[in-house]
């Protein structure tokens, strides 16, 4: 069995008939990567809403529900502020499932 370094090596020096088996940890933490780049960039989009309104989203939407006028920027943001927020959770489930490697490969 080779690991992905050594099959890339053997496939970049012409040998071809080679087949990579990969494990069910290999997979999960390739994936686990992902999910987390994934949750970071979703941090980081809420991150910027809440200093640019100077609070979490509770706030910010009790904010927006009593205000006097209408800002539609800020309407814009709460929708994309709560999918951020439903992304995180999302992609947090995942990233438990994966951790206790409760997921199947397909294939």
């Amino acid at each position: 069995m080779f690991n992905l370094s050594e099959y890339l090596n053997l496939l970049e020096t012409g040998n071809k008939n080679i087949m990579l088996t990969l494990t069910k940890k290999q997979i999960g933490n390739w994936v686990l990567l992902d999910y987390l780049a994934q949750r970071q960039q979703f941090q980081d989009k809420i991150n910027i809403l809440e200093k640019k309104y100077n609070g979490d989203l509770q706030a910010f939407e009790t904010k927006l529900e009593t205000a006097t006028s209408e800002d539609f920027q800020a309407w814009d943001d709460l929708i994309e502020w709560k999918a951020y927020t439903q992304f995180l959770s999302e992609i947090d489930s995942k990233i438990a499932d994966i951790r206790n490697g409760d997921f199947q490969m397909a294939g």
